[in-house]
């Protein structure tokens, strides 16, 4: 399967343009191993911070709401995408790397875990800023904040797998019986799936599992375990099994079990609940505050610890429940964020007002929001190309927004972010310190 992903993405570079890069402005890829939830909401982060930061204008912005390449005024973006391929993931980041890419902006583990070791063997390793990585421990991208490799650094999460079973089971608190399934070639899904099953034993549900080695093996993996009657699928982040969510969602639909996945945005693919990180749109806007530093010679990878992000976020499909005739909790409905209902994806106030504070959005641009209440569908403001201006009201918010960006309060906060992250001598030394001790 996988050899017929590489072949459009190989024939791609082949017919691309000249080379980027040409010009004395700094190059930027923009590198994803596979369509996610995610993307998209992070991706606007970034773009909307270059354009705060006047890395790129508004001519140049449409281009790359299209994910067009562009050799602008000040910046040249690259993007490109591996198709949730592994091989291609090696071709896409040397492909970069001979665009003349100055630094590589990295989405999964995956993609960061080939980056870094492509560009470690380098005589001047090319930066590599990454973003939407889970245990980023257990892939090995670094030990501790400050201890990791010098051109590395980025924004990671951790799973909270106690917190998104507390509230999956608000669902069905008399299950039994669940099943996860996880790739057995991915340190996250490995990981994941061992907590998944060590928290079902405690309290007392059996966990079936299934491991996979790529994302078609998934299909057969689903429909196994829902032959052993499972009650729900509960699973791991996992990249190979997060690429092929619309195909455990379709098994499982037709199984009528419920699936359960530690991100609430998942409720877009399909997946009836969701619990975990949600705040995407700042992981972008980390992304580049870093990267504006960087590239003015103010920030140094080696000296700028990775940020974990923290956050529990809840989303429901209501659609998907009513299709399989499942009556959802009122609890989980009530504290939902992020809820499909009718196609349209619903956003609670509190997760709009958190998401507008994030951005430093003023008290009118906040009341101007909040107004629009439940009439707003956000799902085409995630489809790129569309955006926020396709909607006069969305256009001007945007506007808003970018300005309230540019004003002298946020700058002050934005520095103010970044130089919280600087390592000293002494963190470095006590990090290192802790991680000998926990090795003896």
């Amino acid at each position: 399967m996988f050899k017929y992903v590489a072949i459009p993405f190989i024939l791609a570079l082949l017919l691309a343009p000249a080379a980027l890069g040409q010009t004395d402005n700094p190059t930027v890829a923009i590198l994803r191993f596979g369509p996610t939830a995610s993307d998209p909401l992070v991706e606007s982060g970034i773009l909307d911070t270059l354009q705060a930061y006047e890395w790129i204008n508004a001519e140049e912005r449409a281009l790359l709401n299209d994910r067009q390449n562009i050799e602008g005024e000040q910046i040249n973006i690259v993007w490109a995408s591996a198709g949730s391929d592994l091989p291609t993931v090696n071709i896409m980041i040397e492909d970069a790397l001979d665009r003349g890419a100055d630094i590589l902006i990295t989405s999964s583990a995956p993609v960061t875990q080939v980056a870094m070791n492509i560009t470690r063997d380098q005589d001047e390793s090319t930066p590599v800023l990454f973003h939407s990585v889970y245990n980023a421990i257990q892939f090995g991208i670094y030990d501790a904040p400050c201890i990791k490799p010098a051109h590395v650094t980025g924004s990671e999460y951790s799973p909270p797998y106690e917190e998104a079973f507390d509230v999956f089971m608000l669902q069905n608190p008399a299950l039994t019986r669940i099943g996860t399934i996880y790739s057995s070639s991915v340190a996250g899904g490995v990981y994941g799936a061992g907590r998944i099953i060590a928290i079902g034993e405690s309290r007392g549900i059996e966990v079936e599992s299934a491991a996979v080695t790529d994302v078609s093996d998934l299909r057969a993996a689903t429909q196994g375990l829902a032959n052993k009657d499972i009650e729900a699928l509960m699973l791991p982040i996992d990249f190979t099994v997060g690429s092929g969510l619309p195909i455990i969602v379709a098994v499982a639909k037709e199984n009528q079990i419920p699936v359960f996945y530690p991100i609430p945005g998942t409720v877009l693919m399909g997946v009836t609940f969701g619990a975990g990180y949600y705040d995407y749109y700042v992981q972008g806007v980390i992304s580049t505050l870093m990267l504006d530093a960087h590239l003015k010679g103010a920030l140094d990878f080696a000296t700028t610890a990775v940020d974990s992000l923290t956050g529990v976020s809840v989303g429901i499909n209501l659609d998907v429940a009513n299709e399989m005739g499942i009556a959802l909790s009122q609890e989980l409905q009530d504290m939902a964020d992020i809820t499909i209902r009718d196609g349209a994806l619903k956003l609670s106030p509190q997760i709009v007002e958190r998401s507008l504070d994030a951005l430093g959005a003023n008290d009118t641009i906040k009341q101007m929001t909040l107004s629009l209440g439940d009439s707003i569908d956000w799902r085409p403001l995630l489809e790129p190309g569309v955006g926020m201006g396709a909607d006069p009201m969305m256009a001007q918010l945007a506007n808003m927004l970018l300005e309230g960006r540019k004003s002298p309060e946020r700058r002050e906060a934005d520095a103010a972010y970044l130089e919280s992250l600087q390592c000293t001598p002494e963190m470095i030394a006590e990090q290192q310190a802790a991680l000998d001790a926990a090795t003896e």
